[in-house]
């Protein structure tokens, strides 16, 4: 038994696990993401909402993670205990697509700043790299669970210098009249279009969030954790630890590099340290910090979208071919087909315009997640009136779920109806995993399912026409 638990994860374990998860692409690239979209000031308050709106979300994942320990796998066994069977997977499902379409986006960032490190490299070379460092890391998670925590563990402190450099060598030449650009609550400065406060928070929502994608990641693996009590407790220092590096990154960035420029910079805090004293060294240390960072990132989420359909598959909820593992521990099948889905959406390396393909990919699994993330919220409600919970954990309860649906709305329509799409795909799914165990589809099932195929040929049929564009 004391040996089963040498290979369970820690706590300083599941923190770098957390803060690796988070600590990705969307830091690095966060200041070129957010200046389009929303003037330097009006970035400093959509960070305020945003780390409340995840605050609320991580308190959410430690009330349920202490108040239901018995519960492990997080996301998905929380959705399928508090509203069935069929919401339970998609949960599960949406999950498991956000994982790997992020690890798409992941892929598609490494090869743009490798790009920009070595100079332009051929489309079809950029493809060839990144599918054989894919099967280098399905490698490694084949080595078991352990293995990839600790390798995380290193990837997460070697990403945290480059980062730290920027902040401190970034403060020493931050300009306050670069930041506090002019009519900023009326005009873009990065483009000169008009707008509004509103629209600027808004517009900034599915960015920000796509930074603290990873939050849930300590509740995800709790399956593997030494003790359930150290699950909310990592998943509260994770959050600290990302949220006061984010906004001190993004807001240095952008007090150093004016707006019109910044807009335009394919790796924001590698050109904002080369006009520090450390030039194009510095640029050097920060574009290869990110590939270090993705590097990291990957080997988390690999680990993550693996592991949500076998423990769907344990619960009955997804077909029991998820759940066979190797000797080490690891998901095999889980694991063989979340890389191979992979390898195929690699094909958008091919895409000349990786920026435009990278905000795309990750625009849209931002929104598949958000629809777990809303479902935990609203079982942390159920469980806060059930147990009869003091007005904090309601309250707590209630704004995540506000701020899942705000982000839903913030992110838009056409993202949202891509997702959907993706989640009908998933309904056949269900039904072999249904038919596994001889059980009838029920009636609110059936109704369900209606529903989303409906919503979803209607997307399909939008986005054909081009009503709807990415």
């Amino acid at each position: 038994m004391e040996k089963d638990n040498d290979k369970k994860l820690g706590l300083s374990l599941l923190v770098a696990l957390g803060v690796g998860s988070m600590i990705g692409g969307g830091i690095f690239n966060s200041p070129t993401d957010l200046i389009g979209k929303a003037n330097p000031q009006a970035t400093i308050i959509a960070w305020i909402i945003g780390g409340l709106g995840v605050a609320f979300l991580a308190l959410v994942f430690q009330l349920l993670a202490n108040k239901r320990p018995e519960l492990t796998g997080g996301i998905f066994t929380y959705a399928k205990e508090g509203f069935g069977e069929f919401v339970g997977f998609n949960s599960a499902w949406g999950y498991w697509l956000s994982a790997w379409l992020g690890n798409v986006a992941f892929f598609i960032l490494i090869f743009k700043t490798f790009n920009s490190l070595v100079g332009d490299v051929k489309p079809i070379v950029s493809f060839i790299l990144a599918s054989a460092l894919l099967w280098v890391i399905h490698y490694v998670q084949m080595r078991g669970v352990k293995s990839a925590g600790i390798i995380n563990a290193i990837a997460t402190v070697a990403k945290l210098i480059p980062l730290l450099m920027v902040i401190v060598f970034g403060l020493v030449i931050f300009k306050s009249g670069t930041f506090n650009v002019e009519n900023w609550k009326t005009a873009l400065a990065a483009t000169g279009n008009s707008t509004t406060l509103f629209l600027q928070v808004k517009g900034a929502m599915g960015t920000i969030l796509w930074c603290f994608i990873g939050i849930e990641a300590a509740t995800v693996l709790s399956e593997r954790a030494k003790s359930q009590k150290i699950v909310g407790t990592a998943t509260i220092i994770s959050l600290i630890i990302t949220l006061v590096l984010y906004i001190l990154v993004s807001t240095t960035a952008m007090g150093v590099i004016p707006a019109e420029t910044l807009i335009n910079s394919a790796t924001p805090l590698a050109d904002m340290l080369s006009l520090t004293v450390l030039g194009s060294v510095g640029a050097i240390i920060v574009k290869v910090g990110l590939i270090i960072s993705l590097v990291g990132c990957l080997i988390s989420w690999v680990m993550l979208a693996a592991e949500i359909p076998y423990v769907a598959a344990k619960g009955g909820t997804m077909p029991k071919w998820f759940m066979k593992q190797n000797d080490n521990g690891a998901a095999i099948n889980s694991l063989l087909l979340t890389d191979a889905l992979t390898q195929i959406f690699l094909l958008s390396l091919l895409l000349p315009a990786l920026q435009s393909a990278y905000g795309n990919v990750f625009l849209i699994s931002t929104t598949c997640i958000l629809i777990p993330y809303l479902l935990s919220s609203l079982y942390a409600v159920k469980v806060a009136l059930a147990d009869g919970l003091g007005a904090k954990d309601k309250i707590v309860s209630i704004l995540a779920c506000v701020y899942s649906i705000y982000v839903i709305y913030a992110v838009g329509i056409n993202y949202l109806g891509a997702a959907v799409i993706l989640y009908a795909v998933g309904i056949f799914v269900f039904i072999k995993a249904k038919k596994e165990k001889n059980e009838p589809i029920t009636s609110n099932e059936k109704i369900a399912m209606a529903a989303i195929i409906v919503v979803a040929i209607l997307m399909i049929i939008l986005l054909s026409i081009g009503k709807i564009k990415l």
